[in-house]
This record gives structure tokens, C-alpha cells and sequence, in this order.
């Protein structure tokens, strides 16, 4: 099951000290390393509380796909099994009501606003195998119990385990501009409601799945080797955030970057990898805020770290920066086609 960390969001505001500088691309002056094409999504704030999603090429190419009126941190993306679909969810939206999602034509790049369900609490949006918009949310109105059932709706609905917390959990396609219900299921009322539905199995894509590229890390103990060399090599880490070390394994080598503790962790600096001679040593260009969180992605022989507001492509071959990224958010590589498929637990709870 992979979920996207509400911690991550957390360290954002850490880090959210300083406005954002202007965006921009750069490419290593000296003698650039020559790595395969790529592109990435990128969010870019706009004046004075909008946001554009781009598509960035290594070339230089830059489209911007849609701007909405929505701020950029916290708004969630989802592609349609053909790619040329797209959803972009303002869960910030929540608060002030139904929220809202937009449908955006990519090749056309017109994008049109739709309010979403109004009964519950919208935990995600997907996109199903055919290519129909999904929303799936978690009943908050008042429900009718009788025993060990509950009534809605002429149906009786068992309630699992008789769960004093239990509630009901919706799935909703929207069709000809309108939401029609298609899935009701009572759920143990925790904060991952809408994973009790069928229907979340069969999203191909949605606004809170595990990003296919993103790299996993595992904690170090803090008694181990590679723990005591980084606790040398990195005596002031800048921040005294709870954590410790640990290592993302990647094709070209161990990354080693900080980790925050509790149940779902988040990386954020400082990162080190070994660099000449074996020495650890910060990524060449990286030079993110000391609170900044990381991401880590690879994809082939890339190696993208990516910031609140900045990001790095790597070669891992070499270990060298190939391009850096200034002023966008949520940087990520524009998923291929092959990556959106069916991945069971594609949704999470209305936090955003």
C-alpha cells in the first residue's frame, strides 16, 4: 500500500520561510553531462494566489498545461490511462465546501473546473480503465443505525465488527457534467475510509498514489557504520528536527539523507552520497534550506531531488548535476504510459 506522507506536507511549511524565487531552468556551464531526454510536471506559483501546471523537456521545451485559481501547495494530480487526460484536485477546497477538480485536456491544454460531491468528505480522485473520473469520499452526514446495520437509502448496510466508529464510504463517476453514485460500503470510520471500496482497486491513477518513480528508504540504526560516518561528516545538521539517518538505495549508490521519525516518515535534509575517493559529500549543485524536505526519484539513469521549491536531475553514472530547477513545486517526471496501472490502494483519507 503506498500512500503519499502527510508529513512531507508538514515540512513544507518548515521550509515556506521565504517567498520563492523566480523560475528558472539551468543547465551546468562547465561542460554539462550528457543525459538521456526526460521531462518533468511542475507546478509554478502565479500572482497573486493562482497556479500553473507545466511540462518541462531537457531541451528547454516548457508548456504550460492549465492554470487554476487554486494555490499550489497541497493541489494533487492524476493522468487518464491514455495520457491525454488530466485531473487537478484542490483539496484545500474541503474546507469552504464540496472542492473542486479540474479536468484538463493535454494536448489541447483547456481546462474546465467541476465541484465535487457534495455528500461526504472527497478523499481522492482517479481515473478509472477507460479513462472516467472517479471521486471517492467519506460520509460525514448523519446516518440512521439499527443494531448491527445502518439504513440508507432503503438499503441495509452491515456494519463491520459492530464498530462504534463506523460510517459509510461513497464512490461517485462522473458522468455528462454529474456525479451518480456507484459504490457505498461502511467503513470502521478510521482515516483510510475509502479503501474499503472496490472501486479504489480499479483506479488507474489518482491525486494520492505512490509517485512509480520515487525511491524507498531505510532507516539506519544509530549505533550502525554508515550512521557514525554521516554523524562525522555532518556535525550541525541546521535543524533539530526528531529523525535520524537513512539510506536510499539507487543504481548508482547509496544516498544517505535525514529521516523524520514517527509512523510515516519523510526525507528532508541535509543528503550525502559519496563523491571523490569515497568521502561523503553533498550532491554537486543541491543546496536546498537546511528544513527543506527531499524526494528522491529515479528513473533509468536519473536522479532526481527534489525540494519544496527546488529540484536537481543527476546522472548517477557519473554522479554529476545535469540540469537544476528554480521556482516550481511538486516536481516530478512526467509519467510514461506503462506506469499508469491498476495499483489497488489509491486513495487516502480528505487529508490533504
Amino acid at each position: 500500500m503506498v500512500r503519499t506522507s502527510s508529513l512531507f506536507s508538514a515540512l513544507l511549511l518548515l521550509s515556506a520561510c521565504q517567498k520563492p524565487a523566480e523560475s528558472s531552468v539551468t543547465v551546468p556551464a562547465a561542460a554539462p553531462v550528457k543525459v538521456a531526454p526526460f521531462s518533468l510536471s511542475v507546478l509554478r506559483d502565479e500572482a497573486p494566489s493562482g497556479c500553473t501546471w507545466l511540462r518541462l523537456g531537457s531541451d528547454g521545451s516548457r508548456r504550460a498545461l492549465v492554470t487554476v485559481d487554486a494555490a499550489c501547495d497541497g493541489l494533487q494530480l492524476a493522468w487518464s490511462p491514455d495520457g491525454r487526460h488530466a485531473a487537478v484536485r484542490d483539496p484545500a477546497g474541503s474546507a469552504r465546501g464540496p472542492g473542486r477538480v479540474w479536468m484538463v485536456d493535454l494536448s489541447s491544454g483547456q481546462g474546465s473546473a467541476q465541484l465535487l460531491p457534495e455528500e461526504g468528505l472527497t478523499g481522492a480522485v482517479g481515473f478509472d480503465s477507460v479513462g472516467r473520473l472517479v471521486a471517492l469520499t467519506a460520509h460525514t452526514g448523519e446516518l440512521v443505525r439499527r443494531d448491527d446495520v445502518f439504513l440508507f437509502e432503503g438499503r441495509r448496510i452491515p456494519i463491520p465488527e459492530l464498530d462504534e466508529g463506523a460510517g459509510l464510504a461513497h464512490a461517485y463517476r462522473l458522468e455528462a457534467g454529474a456525479w451518480k453514485r456507484i459504490e457505498t460500503v461502511a467503513t470502521r470510520g478510521d482515516a483510510d475510509a475509502v479503501f474499503a471500496l472496490a472501486t479504489t482497486e480499479m483506479l488507474v491513477s489518482s491525486t494520492v498514489a505512490g509517485d512509480v518513480d520515487a525511491l524507498a528508504a531505510q532507516g539506519l540504526d544509530e549505533g550502525s557504520q554508515d550512521a557514525a560516518r554521516l554523524d562525522a561528516v555532518v556535525p550541525e545538521r541546521g535543524h533539530d528536527v526528531f529523525g535520524g539517518w537513512a539510506r536510499v538505495e539507487s543504481r548508482g549508490g547509496p544516498l544517505f539523507a535525514w529521516q523524520t521519525a514517527g509512523e510515516q516518515t519523510a526525507l528532508m535534509m541535509p543528503v550525502r552520497w559519496e563523491v571523490e575517493d569515497g568521502h561523503l559529500g553533498e550532491p554537486e549543485g543541491l543546496a536546498l534550506p537546511a528544513h527543506s524536505p527531499v524526494r528522491a526519484l529515479a528513473r533509468g539513469d536519473l536522479l532526481l531531488l527534489a525540494g519544496e521549491t527546488q529540484a536537481r536531475v543527476y546522472d548517477l553514472g557519473s554522479r554529476r548535476l545535469a540540469a537544476s530547477f528554480d521556482g516550481f513545486r511538486s516536481v516530478r517526471f512526467w509519467p510514461e504510459p506503462g506506469s499508469r496501472v491498476p495499483r489497488g490502494a489509491t486513495a487516502a483519507s480528505g487529508q490533504p
